[in-house]
């Protein structure tokens, strides 16, 4: 079946659709919407899988209200957690609805159109707790920490920075030793050097001195001790390159006379502009985004001039002369899968 394509391909595409839904008529004075019947669209494809990535933000846990709002964001996320994880929330919670802060792993969805988490910007499916704390409130004021193993009675602690572990007694001097060794395997982590051992194995941890749950437990063999414990893995978001302005540019083989603008931020909100070299007034959709793999990205719009619309578009990042270009193909809407054109939609990333 053949699939759309236009000059306009979008927004024309995603106008027809919203045109559907509503009995007002388009504001989009001169703009015809392409009708979109099973002549023009093909069915789409499975969705390309996304990768989990580290979200750190104010975690709010309590009747009818889960959310979190990442750092540094207006942005809010309702929060599923796995069944497995309730119990061991429960216990270090606060009531009054009171913020935790936290470091959770997994991947966002768009909010469902009804229920309590409709209103929210969009639904964060946590894979794995990372650390909830309910005692670090200016967590989100502090630097990201590196993979961090710990213990008390005695107190220690070690920190993996790159190669090197840094580990720490109560009382007694840094020692330090290179990384010789390192296994990763589904909820476990190895890392090994001359005198050192650690293995860090996937599964709730709490610390008997604060109010906080962990989600790696740890082992340590140094120097022929062992100490026992608990672990997190550094919180950095090692998606977060993508983060950056991207910009239709007149070399590329984009549709005349319309800008197209992707924004893609930190709290993996996304932001699609577009803009004609004639009066008409600009549109604008808001989405999210996460990685697919290390040279492509998924970017899903959720509203459109601020009315509900699922989107996909799957961008490839190629390296040009001028610096990182996205290309997008194709783009399904609401489940039917339009063309982009034959050259797609090419976006340049734009200085900082």
């Amino acid at each position: 079946m053949m699939k759309l394509w236009t000059p306009l391909a979008l927004p024309l595409a995603t106008l027809a659709l919203l045109a559907g839904c509503s009995s007002q008529p388009s504001s989009q004075q001169g703009v015809t919407a392409i009708p979109t019947t099973a002549s023009t669209a093909s069915t789409a494809q499975p969705s390309a899988k996304v990768q989990a990535f580290m979200m750190r933000g104010m975690v709010t846990w309590g009747h009818e209200s889960y959310s979190i709002q990442p750092c540094n964001s207006q942005k809010q996320y309702w929060i599923v957690f796995p069944p497995s994880d309730h119990n061991e929330i429960r216990e270090i919670a606060p009531y009054s609805y009171e913020p935790m802060y936290g470091e959770v792993i997994g991947m966002l969805e768009p909010a469902p159109e009804d229920g309590f988490a409709a209103d929210y910007d969009g639904r964060f499916m946590v894979k794995q707790t990372n650390l909830l704390s309910a005692e670090m409130l200016g967590g989100c004021q502090m630097s990201a920490h590196y993979t961090n193993a710990f213990g008390m009675e005695p107190s220690w602690d070690l920190k993996i920075q790159k190669d090197t572990v840094i580990f720490s007694q109560m009382g007694m001097s840094d020692q330090q030793q290179a990384i010789t060794q390192r296994q990763s395997t589904s909820g476990k982590q190895v890392y090994q050097g001359k005198d050192f051992r650690l293995i860090l194995t996937k599964g709730h941890c709490n610390d008997t001195m604060s109010s906080s749950l962990y989600g790696w437990q740890s082992n340590l063999t140094w120097k022929g001790k062992t100490f026992k414990g608990c672990a997190t893995l550094g919180a950095t978001d090692v998606t977060a390159n993508w983060v950056g302005h991207y910009k239709t540019t007149a070399d590329a083989t984009n549709t005349p006379g319309l800008t197209t603008t992707l924004t893609l931020l930190a709290d993996h909100s996304a932001i699609t502009r577009y803009e004609y070299d004639s009066n008409e007034p600009a549109l604008e959709e808001q989405g999210l985004w996460q990685q697919v793999s290390e040279d492509s990205v998924k970017v899903m719009m959720t509203s459109h001039q601020g009315r509900r619309l699922l989107s996909e578009r799957t961008y490839t990042l190629e390296n040009t002369a001028k610096g990182p270009r996205l290309i997008a193909r194709d783009e399904v809407i609401n489940g039917n899968e339009y063309s982009l054109g034959e050259g797609g939609l090419q976006l340049q990333r734009q200085p900082e």
